[in-house]
């Protein structure tokens, strides 16, 4: 069987519409031995362990990266929510135009999606900022002799491409976060390339929201699920609504951009019930395809304070989303005296 089928063969468990949590483990063990196999290089060395320090975010080292396929729940919901989006606007008229920004090594996400539609109907641009990360995506693409499609291979910041006014993407695709949309470039990149294309364009994923949540008392660590979690406000959300509403005029820029400032207020009535807060992430792939709370590595909720007992007061929580080097959800918590 040549590549390009066993590649749709394997990465079919994505596509079934209930899970099956030993047949998506075993296709992804698959699909990687696939890709490690066809990159044919030792990531798990210097060079491919090194992120890429900028003053925005990092990149990823290549190791990790790839690693990145693992999360089961991730890399399914991701690949079915593109999938959606491309039969949502491909159409006869015009090729469809795909930015992927933030590849990896593999370009995992898309791969899947490339041999299930004609070559003629989508065209690609990969953009991948790491060097070692690039150079082994082009061989990847060489060796599964893509030659034959239109793929444009781009080794730049996702956060400083300029997209060509006569050849925006219908789709945007940029995966380049961790939980509570820490330390990555996710934002920075969002921002950067909404603020170049049409209204109607699609970014993957659509919409990423943060909370400030609670945990129930009584439930060890071992046995949280996201039942044992209440959310008690949103304060920081990526989207097209959020950051480039319907009414506004002028183009947002990275450099001038600051997030508003968040407070939630707990009242001491409700904190009796719980121990902890915590963020929570929460993310819209694309319609129906969400990434629940703990369901990925991506949501898992990230502790910020014990809640002490016998509180004569409110807990006030100052939030607010900074992009720097260290880009995350800087908060302040005020306890009652």
């Amino acid at each position: 069987m040549g590549l390009h089928k066993e590649i749709i063969r394997v990465t079919s468990a994505y596509f079934d519409d209930e899970i099956d949590s030993l047949k998506l483990s075993k296709a992804s063990k698959e699909y990687r031995i696939i890709l490690e196999g066809i990159c044919g290089t030792n990531m798990n060395i210097e060079d491919g362990r090194i992120d890429i320090e900028l003053d925005n975010g990092k990149a990823l080292g290549t190791y990790w990266a790839a690693l990145c396929l693992d999360d089961l729940i991730r890399t399914r919901k991701f690949i079915r929510g593109i999938n959606k989006a491309i039969k949502d606007k491909i159409n006869s008229k015009k090729p469809l135009h795909i930015l992927y920004a933030g590849t990896g090594p593999f370009a995992t996400l898309i791969l899947p999606l490339i041999f299930r539609y004609s070559k003629q109907n989508i065209k690609y641009t990969l953009l991948e900022i790491n060097p070692f990360s690039f150079q082994l995506l082009k061989n990847v693409i060489s060796k599964l002799k893509l030659d034959a499609y239109d793929i444009t291979l781009v080794n730049n910041d996702a956060t400083k491409y300029k997209i060509d006014s006569k050849n925006e993407p219908d789709i945007i695709i940029s995966e380049t976060m961790q939980t509570a949309l820490a330390k990555e470039q996710q934002v920075p990149i969002f921002l950067n390339l909404m603020s170049q294309v049409k209204k109607d364009s699609i970014f993957i994923p659509e919409k990423i929201a943060l909370s400030i949540g609670l945990v129930k008392k009584g439930t060890s660590i071992n046995e949280l699920q996201a039942k044992h979690y209440y959310k008690e406000k949103k304060v920081f959300e990526v989207s097209k609504e959020s950051m480039f509403p319907a009414n506004q005029t002028e183009r947002v820029t990275i450099k001038k951009i600051t997030f508003e400032k968040k407070q939630t207020v707990i009242k001491k009535e409700k904190l009796a019930k719980y121990n902890q807060l915590v963020i929570i992430t929460e993310i819209q792939v694309y319609k129906d395809e969400k990434i629940h709370i703990s369901e990925s590595g991506l949501t898992t909720p990230i502790f910020i304070q014990d809640i002490p007992d016998n509180l004569s007061g409110s807990i006030i929580i100052d939030t607010q989303y900074k992009i720097s080097s260290n880009p995350k959800l800087e908060y302040k918590i005020t306890l009652p005296n």
